[in-house]
Formats: C-alpha cells, sequence, structure tokens
C-alpha cells in the first residue's frame, strides 16, 4: 500500500514539474502568435456597416447587432423595405458593406 502512494506521489510530482517548465524562446513566440492571430481575428468582428439601398443609392451606416438577423430595413431616404436576397441571412449581407458578425466569424 505504501508503495502505490509513493508511485501516485511521483507521478504527480512529475506532472506538475513537466506541465511547469518554461518553453524555448522559439516555443514561447510560437505559441504567443498563434494566440495572438486567433485573439485579433476574434477583434477584428464590425459591428458598423454601410447599408446602400439599391433603388436610390442612398448610404448609411449601421450598427449590427451581435445575436440577431435584421430581415427588414427601411431606406430612410425612399422608404423602400429591403429584405435579404436568397442565399443570404440578413440585409447587411445583402446590401451592406461590411457582413454580419455572424458570417465574419
Amino acid at each position: 500500500m505504501k508503495f502505490n502512494r509513493f508511485f501516485i506521489l511521483v507521478l504527480l510530482f512529475c506532472f506538475a514539474v513537466a506541465c511547469n517548465t518554461s518553453p524555448t524562446p522559439s516555443e514561447s513566440s510560437a505559441k504567443k502568435d498563434a494566440c495572438c492571430k486567433k485573439d485579433s481575428a476574434e477583434a477584428a468582428v464590425s459591428l458598423t456597416s454601410e447599408i446602400t439601398c439599391p433603388k436610390c443609392g442612398h448610404k448609411k451606416t449601421e450598427s449590427m447587432p451581435e445575436d440577431v438577423c435584421v430581415l427588414k430595413y427601411t431606406c430612410d431616404s425612399c422608404k423602400t423595405d429591403l429584405f435579404p436576397k436568397d442565399g443570404d441571412c440578413c440585409v447587411f449581407c445583402s446590401y451592406g458593406s461590411v457582413k454580419c458578425p455572424s458570417k465574419q466569424e
């Protein structure tokens, strides 16, 4: 029984030492670069888009919600109701300068 406890303690010690060792500089920078690229990609999601009315050409910058798709947008200039084109999920994907947040990810 004492041998089993000793063996488990040695394994735990080795595991703790292995987890806390510092990587070499090249490994550290590679991990940092991979992490930073992912973070910058997530940070690059734009929450504004310029919608252009296909009827009158009026442009307006609008905020995009992150949690829902906008299925109807009314042009401020000509009062035309815009709906997503076939294959698009929302009006930002169809008429905006930037796709909606869900498509950016």
